[in-house]
């Protein structure tokens, strides 16, 4: 399953895709620079869920990737990890004058 989650992209066609689209609204309202997040799942038959996101910023991809019991978990473990690198990207390239 491939998932893209664009800027001001509200519209959801399945539970997963919604619950995705919601938690990572919050991404884009915070952080003007992020362009696009593209969501990769593994199989819904396989025993552990793993989820990688490529978030496009200004200038830069970055990729992160996260298992759980099920794809929500793996998506806020993920997300958590996202985080990380979005912010230290900010930190780097968005300093304030001092």
């Amino acid at each position: 399953m491939d998932i893209k989650v664009e800027r001001d992209s509200l519209d959801g066609k399945n539970y997963f895709e919604k619950y995705a689209i919601e938690h990572l609204q919050d991404y884009f309202d915070k952080y003007r620079f992020l362009e696009s997040i593209k969501i990769f799942c593994r199989g819904s038959k396989h025993p552990t869920k793993k989820i990688k996101l490529q978030a496009r910023l200004k200038g830069k991809d970055v990729f992160v990737e996260a298992s759980g019991i099920t794809h929500d978990h793996a998506l806020d473990a993920a997300s958590k990890k996202l985080r990380t690198h979005v912010e230290k990207y900010k930190g780097k390239h968005y300093r304030h004058a001092s």
